[in-house]
């Protein structure tokens, strides 16, 4: 009996820096989905607003535009994959990643970044008060 030949190249530097790709790509998407309460925690760090206004406009948005933020880092993370399994495309079968694998990545990179934000702009909020 022959040996079947290993056809999956080992993790080289290309499948490494679609990786990194996703994972950059994946925090844009969950910074962008908490925008509504991000935005304004900036604006008071860069002395343009003050906290209590910062904190209502916060408030304000994420109660009347929280879904649009969120859905806009949807779509986001969503084209950033669709851009990257169409530029991979290029490459030879054998380099190619996975596009289940560039999917994950940005997934659970987006909702980490979500949730890390989250916990620190509501720490902020409650100090703020």
């Amino acid at each position: 009996m022959a040996e079947r030949a290993e056809t999956r190249t080992p993790s080289g530097p290309s499948e490494r820096r679609s990786v990194n790709r996703s994972a950059r790509l994946g925090a844009i998407a969950g910074a962008i989905g908490l925008g509504c309460c991000l935005y304004p925690v900036v604006l008071v760090l860069l002395g343009l607003s003050t906290a209590s206004a910062a904190l209502d406009l916060g408030n304000r948005l994420l109660a009347e535009w929280g879904w649009a933020f969120k859905l806009s880092g949807v779509v986001f993370a969503a084209g950033a994959l669709w851009a990257q399994h169409r530029r991979a495309r290029a490459c030879s079968a054998d380099a190619r990643p996975g596009l289940v694998r560039n999917a994950a990545v940005i997934a659970i990179v987006a909702l980490l970044t979500y949730a890390s934000l989250y916990g620190i702009t509501t720490w902020l909020g409650q100090r703020a008060t």
